[in-house]
């Protein structure tokens, strides 16, 4: 493998028209040099995630990159996708030549140096062309890692009850597996923004679900998945919050008071401000060691 050579004569530069960019992969070469990959290595995936103005200063105010270290994959799980679990993004980067699919975890998180004479440093490389995000990728990288930051928070008692007491939440795990990829967002309405405390099975969160779904490739098939999908979390919640006692039927817990299928382009801004996005590890804010919502099991 050739190195770059990073001789005093050839120190690189790094200005504002750095080809470097949020969202761009390193080369196998560049992975190597930082001792992130091996010569064998063809599945590990490393992104820039430093935002573009970051980027563009010179290294005396901003020295590092900072990277995430993820790596290629086959296929995409629903779970992960569209940026709905906080610690791990499934993402297809379709500006390339041909798609590519990349599994990222928030957690493996590096720094590198834009210029570092004598050593490595990304100056000394270009971004990988064959793999790209389009723009629409590249909002859902960074939304996604905004959402590790800003997020929001349910009841404790709330999401309790959606693990502990009547196992909705992995459930709804194998309702996303498949149909995932379609659903950009599920949002929850609980007691309609008010937080009311709750204490035992016949006092229930009324609970209002809205799942947004993706019109990027196919809107027709998205809106038919998202239908099969809100389908199929009102089955769960009736089999696992409605008890039936001298033929009065009752919910427990939880009370779904519906659910709703919406396109992404239709949504307004009032909606979403209004509503909670639930991500796919949430939990609320207790300080139990933090378990994921979207498990297959």
């Amino acid at each position: 493998m050739n190195q770059p050579d990073l001789s005093d004569a050839n120190v690189p530069e790094w200005g504002r028209d750095t080809p470097w960019r949020q969202g761009m992969f390193l080369s196998h070469e560049a992975a190597t040099a930082f001792g992130i990959a091996h010569d064998g290595d063809q599945d590990t995936a490393i992104v820039v995630i430093s935002h573009d103005c970051d980027l563009a200063q010179p290294p005396e105010s901003e020295p590092e990159v900072e990277i995430l270290i993820g790596k290629f994959i086959e296929k995409l799980d629903g779970n992960y996708s569209h940026g709905k679990n906080t610690r791990t993004l499934h993402l297809e980067c379709t500006a390339g030549p041909a798609p590519r699919f990349v599994a990222l975890t928030g957690s493996n998180k590096r720094s590198l140096p834009k210029l570092r004479p004598g050593m490595p440093s990304l100056a000394a490389f270009v971004p990988r062309d064959e793999i790209r995000m389009s723009p629409r990728e590249r909002r859902t990288l960074q939304l996604w890692l905004a959402s590790r930051y800003h997020r929001s928070a349910f009841p404790d008692e709330f999401d309790r009850r959606l693990n502990e007491e009547t196992g909705v939440k992995e459930r709804i795990a194998k309702a996303f597996k498949d149909s995932g990829a379609y659903i950009s967002a599920m949002f929850f309405d609980i007691d309609e923004g008010h937080e009311v405390p709750r204490n035992g099975a016949a006092d229930t969160y009324s609970l209002y679900i809205t799942l947004m779904y993706s019109t990027a490739s196919d809107p027709g098939e998205a809106f038919d998945v998202a239908q099969k999908t809100a389908d199929r979390i009102e089955e769960i919640f009736s089999s696992r919050c409605k008890v039936t006692v001298d033929g009065v039927e009752s919910w427990k817990w939880i009370e779904l008071c519906g659910i709703d299928a919406i396109a992404d382009d239709a949504i307004t801004v009032a909606q979403s401000q209004a509503l909670s996005k639930w991500h796919g590890d949430h939990i609320s804010l207790r300080t139990d060691p933090e378990q994921p919502v979207f498990v297959d099991r």
